[in-house]
């Protein structure tokens, strides 16, 4: 791993196939996209204008080259990227309902993405970044629990700005206890933190998003989001709260639109040099209106990566 180009955001995490339900001629069928929380994300942020860099691991497989190449065809650095010869790419189904909420089946165990340890990652990268972006899906099994914490430990170590979004999936974990002791064990890393308005009463135990939010931001994070589905986002820190509308649109599949608003959000706090200790309301409520576009039209088609689109297409609608 020689290479040493500097970036705005690195993530770490999953990396997987969504086979995602289509209907064609009244047959319903699964079509593969390439999908997991961390790439959505970066593939926002990099169509935003961020470079980006990409630590994960898939198998070396047709999955994992098929993955590889599309992450690669966004400008997605993928120098440390392992394609793995003992462990499967990660595989999920996608089940979706009439109003494009969805659910998943994971085919994950022993597969690539968790197996991530301390050798694969070139640490030299966190001297080569503005950011670190990781989601608690690498906190379900080991290896890649482990490892994924050990590079948080040294991005803070480093100041860098961390973004953080404990994304819940049930079925990867033995019980939603341990998926919100281990969703907890983030937020002490996170300067900037996104969770749906369901995770945050999961995480908190507070129905009242404005106090889920205060509660989470007493772990320390600078700037807490809590998306609201259509009905937008509410931003909260230490100095102010708001909320700023979304946009109504038709939801074919939701996939990927919480990753697109925190990808476009990350990106331009880093491209406005956003102060997190003294934030101004205007600047985030202007940020938000993007990012709110971007993920409303993300949801207008299927997949995740797939369906986030450009600046310019998102500019084009504001």
């Amino acid at each position: 791993m020689n290479n040493k180009k500097s970036f705005d955001i690195v993530g770490v995490g999953e990396l997987l196939i969504d086979f995602t339900p289509v209907k064609i001629d009244g047959e319903n069928y699964f079509k593969e996209n390439p999908g997991g929380a961390p790439c959505n994300y970066l593939a926002a942020a990099q169509k935003y204008g961020m470079d980006t860099a990409f630590i994960g691991k898939v198998g070396k497989d047709a999955f994992g080259y098929m993955l590889k190449s599309t992450v690669e065809s966004i400008g997605i650095d993928t120098s440390s990227l392992i394609l793995s010869e003992k462990h499967n790419t990660t595989l999920a189904f996608v089940h979706l309902e009439e109003n494009g909420e969805r659910s998943f089946s994971f085919y994950r165990k022993g597969c690539a993405d968790i197996m991530l340890e301390n050798n694969d990652i070139d640490f030299s990268l966190l001297d080569r970044t503005k950011a670190i972006h990781f989601g608690s899906l690498s906190f379900t099994d080991e290896p890649g629990r482990s490892t994924v914490l050990d590079l948080l430990d040294r991005a803070k170590e480093k100041g860098l700005i961390i973004s953080y979004d404990p994304n819940y999936r049930p079925p990867l974990w033995d019980s939603e206890e341990h998926a919100i002791k281990e969703m907890k064990s983030g937020l002490k890393y996170a300067d900037v933190l996104k969770v749906s308005d369901e995770e945050a009463e999961l995480i908190t135990g507070e129905k009242d998003l404005l106090e889920a939010a205060k509660i989470l931001s007493d772990y320390g994070i600078r700037l807490v989001f809590v998306t609201l589905g259509d009905k937008g986002a509410l931003y909260y820190h230490k100095n102010g709260h708001g909320i700023v509308e979304g946009r109504n649109t038709k939801a074919i599949d939701t996939t990927g639109a919480g990753d697109a608003f925190f990808g476009s959000t990350v990106a331009q706090i880093i491209e406005k040099n956003v102060d997190l200790n003294k934030i101004d309301n205007i600047v985030i409520e202007e940020i938000l209106k993007y990012s709110n576009t971007a993920a409303s039209m993300c949801i207008e088609g299927y997949g995740g990566i797939p369906s986030i689109q450009d600046r310019e297409n998102v500019e084009k609608l504001l």
